[in-house]
């Protein structure tokens, strides 16, 4: 359910997206974007809940929502505050707490074995350069071309360079650095 805006430019909103069960079927997730190297889903979170492992993967987890989330990573707790990010491996025991709050969280995931999973989270007036997997919006004035996107939206690599991003704008980049000759799937 992709929908392009233009030829060359293509963007996924939370909305054009049904969610799915978790594989451990105890929340949802939308996969807003996947490729052999990667992908990109927005999950909800309420209470506390255990992750489903991804073996040979490499994580990072950017809450929306304004409550943040609380993680316990392999028994160590951690405290990931809103538009900021946490990483961690897909072998990990990771739990999330939320205190109670219906929590919106970005996932950014990547075989290993397909490559380096790189991610940067940009605030602040910025054109994002050519060159990213993908660019996903945390929050405020975020563009591609002349519209105004909503948090959670995802520009695919084709439209990366259109992405304009305001003063109050706060984006995440991604890009994997691939590993010849191997193309892993999720």
């Amino acid at each position: 359910m992709l929908h392009r805006t233009r030829a060359d430019l293509e963007i996924v909103r939370p909305g054009d997206i049904e969610p799915e069960p978790w594989a451990n079927g105890l929340g949802v997730t939308r996969v807003l974007a996947a490729r052999p190297a990667w992908r990109i889903s927005l999950a909800e979170i309420e209470g506390r809940m255990p992750f489903s492992p991804f073996l040979g993967s490499d994580r990072v987890l950017i809450p929306l929502s304004s409550e943040g989330v609380t993680l316990e990573i392999d028994g160590l707790q951690r405290r990931v505050l809103p538009r900021t990010g946490v990483a961690f491996r897909g072998e990990d025991h990771v739990s999330a707490d939320t205190g109670g709050h219906r929590v919106t969280v970005v996932n950014l995931m990547s075989r290993r074995s397909s490559g380096l999973l790189r991610w940067e989270i940009r605030r602040g007036a910025d054109q994002i350069e050519a060159g990213m997997d993908a660019v996903v919006v945390l929050g405020g004035e975020v563009r591609a071309a002349a519209e105004r996107l909503p948090p959670g939206a995802v520009v695919l690599s084709a439209g990366t360079s259109r992405v304009s991003v305001g003063r109050d704008g706060i984006v995440a980049l991604l890009w994997v650095e691939p590993r010849r000759g191997l193309t892993s799937r999720f």
